[in-house]
């Protein structure tokens, strides 16, 4: 089985069919970057794949886990699988540090001691070891989003989820950001992008994955992804984002 494996899944809220027949399967250490309009479903599966929303059918597998089966112990599940959101979530009140070693303290269980370190750890790798004692309201929104993935790569996760992480920054911080990404994706992390950073899906992803209508339209590996669009769908897409 894939290191993820998503197996026909439907998602819906109320009426509304968000998630239609999904399959996807990722590899370990694979990179897929996920497009497609807003409201085609794109960050719902983020959210099932991490067990945040619950699916009406299929099967979602991450590692192993049935994250489908209400019974998976979904907070074990989480623990494995860092999520970050445009919304940088980070506690104003509370230090850098602080905000780091919350989640392998009281999740894992992780001592004071251990947590600091695995907190200046994870600040070293997103380039900011230096903000450690300072507060989150004191950060640029840059450096509150590069903040956000140093928390959850604390928690020492097998695979990161991101969800368009660049959209709420201002142009000049999105590139701060991406380059953590490129760091990450060079030291093998398993990830999947939902962005609509296309330079950086078709630098650096592995496989792109076009979403319409709640369904996986067309997918394929970023250098022919780009060059030869196979539906109208993503032709007309594509030449609405790429100017």
């Amino acid at each position: 089985m894939s290191f993820v494996e998503l197996k026909s899944v439907v998602k819906r809220y109320g009426q509304h069919t968000v998630l239609q027949d999904v399959s996807l399967k990722v590899e370990r250490g694979e990179i897929i970057a996920i497009i497609g309009r807003s409201g085609s479903g794109k960050s719902t599966l983020l959210r099932c794949i991490n067990g945040l929303e619950p699916v009406q059918a299929g099967e979602v597998w991450v590692d192993g886990v049935a994250v489908h089966d209400p019974s998976s112990d979904m907070r074990a599940l989480r623990a494995h699988v860092g999520i970050v959101f445009q919304s940088f979530n980070l506690f104003p009140h509370l230090t850098v540090e602080r905000n780091i070693t919350l989640g392998p303290t009281i999740v894992k269980g992780v001592s004071k001691s251990d947590a600091a370190k695995l907190a200046r750890d994870a600040l070293r790798k997103v380039g900011l070891e230096e903000k450690i004692g300072a507060f989150a309201d004191q950060l640029s929104g840059g450096q509150q989003q590069r903040v956000a993935i140093a928390r959850s790569l604390a928690m020492a996760p097998n695979i990161m989820l991101f969800d368009e992480i660049t959209s709420a920054l201002d142009p000049e911080l999105v590139g701060e950001v991406l380059l953590v990404l490129e760091a990450m994706a060079r030291d093998g992390m398993t990830m999947l992008l939902v962005t609509h950073e296309m330079n950086f899906a078709r630098r650096v992803a592995h496989r792109v994955v076009f979403m319409n209508q709640g369904r996986v339209w067309e997918q394929g590996p970023s250098s022919e992804f780009f060059a030869a669009p196979k539906t109208e769908e993503l032709k007309s897409f594509l030449s609405s984002v790429l100017h």
